[in-house]
């Protein structure tokens, strides 16, 4: 696949030499001054250092020179007075290298909680990326920002608008400890269009509506997700709301994040299948959002999914303790088009063969139809394996 360049967007990645030796583990972006950029965080009350510092710096580096700078392998987090004057010294280091007001320095971190940031370590690494600074240095960037996941998560795409073409080009990472809530893990995506900062955090949220706010792995909350959009403002035309041209963009944004997500979830800690929860018949959005989340978070029907056991009851039973649902009489549940359940019962239909290899595949589909009105939701998850359970046992040595 091609990764389209983002013309006014430069990166680089060093080592910090600490949790993972030589790996590069320390990322700066470069955005050129004139793009317009927005951010969303997590929602968990237990916020790091990165996070806090990169919400107040939000605020006041509008239409500066603005630097993500990045680090993996501490997460900075719960790390009390410390923490906080350890991320702004990163911020002042990188700042002075770069020219910059440590204001318009947006830091990022992940990986483990509650130790303190090898400051020095880091900072070396940054002033090294900051003199290595190039444009499309996309697959580095990528790699630099990884934790536990397996392989980097890079998309791009081009929009045509006329003669003229929009880049749009981005990278997350994350394999566990995700149920994100209006935040993703760490995601970055740049358009090189002029975008106004209203209309851009107004597609930067229905993207995440529609794609990080619809997986989940575990169940958990990050306290350091964050993400990013950015338009660089480097192409000739405006987007303009409700023009053809911002329906594009915006739909173009939206399928690099669903995209993103999808990659995420393939490549979860451990996981060995993919599965889309889908309810349909609900009485309310409310009501389909509780249950595909109940169904997707429960660790009996994650089990139950690796083991490649189709055992309905355990989703049937985790539909019933939704708090959203107080009758499953009307309830019917399908694996892959092959019936299990019908009326909160085994379906007259079922049979165990089908069942059995219907459940052997990679991508399952587990439609719950619970017969009380017409609301949909979908959730996308992966399965609990002995990788999961090993990674997450040992996840700080």
């Amino acid at each position: 696949m091609k990764i389209n360049d983002i013309t006014g967007i430069k990166m680089a990645s060093a080592s910090s030499n600490t949790r993972y030796g030589e790996r590069d583990d320390s990322l700066l972006v470069l955005i050129k001054k004139g793009s317009t950029i927005s951010g969303k965080f997590t929602n968990n009350s237990f916020k790091s250092a990165a996070v806090i510092t990169a919400q107040a710096h939000l605020e006041e580096c509008s239409g500066k020179e603005i630097v993500l700078m990045i680090n993996a392998g501490n997460a900075n987090a719960g790390t009390g007075k410390k923490g906080a004057k350890d991320v702004l010294s990163c911020c002042k280091s990188v700042g002075k290298e770069m020219g910059i007001d440590p204001e318009s320095v947006l830091p990022f971190s992940t990986g483990v909680i509650g130790e303190h940031l090898k400051t020095d370590e880091y900072i070396g690494a940054f002033v090294k990326a900051s003199k290595r600074l190039k444009s499309n240095n996309w697959k580095q960037a990528a790699k630099s920002i990884l934790t536990t996941d397996t392989k980097p998560k890079l998309l791009s795409r081009i929009i045509k608008n006329g003669s003229e073409e929009i880049a749009v080009t981005g990278f997350a990472k994350g394999s566990g400890m995700i149920r994100p809530d209006f935040a993703t893990l760490l995601s970055f995506v740049f358009i090189d269009a002029k975008i106004n900062r209203s209309l851009l955090d107004n597609i930067h949220s229905e993207a995440l509506s529609e794609s990080f706010n619809k997986i989940t792995v575990d169940g958990d909350t990050s306290p350091n997700d964050s993400s990013v959009l950015v338009a660089s403002g480097r192409t000739k035309s405006t987007v303009k709301k409700g023009t053809p041209i911002e329906r594009k963009v915006r739909s173009a944004v939206i399928e690099i994040y669903k995209e993103l997500a999808d990659l995420l979830i393939k490549d979860a800690e451990g996981a060995t299948k993919k599965i889309t929860i889908k309810v349909i018949q609900a009485k309310t959005e409310k009501q389909a959002e509780s249950v595909a989340f109940t169904v997707a978070e429960s660790p009996l029907v994650k089990t139950a999914m690796f083991g490649n056991d189709a055992n309905w009851g355990r989703i049937l039973s985790a539909i019933g303790r939704s708090p959203e649902v107080n009758d499953v009489s009307k309830t019917s549940i399908h694996l892959n088009g092959v019936p299990l359940a019908k009326n909160g019962n085994l379906h007259p239909q079922h049979s165990e063969a089908k069942a059995s290899k219907a459940i052997m595949k990679k991508n399952l589909d587990v439609t719950i139809k619970l017969g009380l009105g017409k609301n949909t939701f979908s959730v996308i998850t992966s399965d609990f394996s002995e990788d999961y359970l090993l990674i997450n046992s040992d996840y700080r040595s």
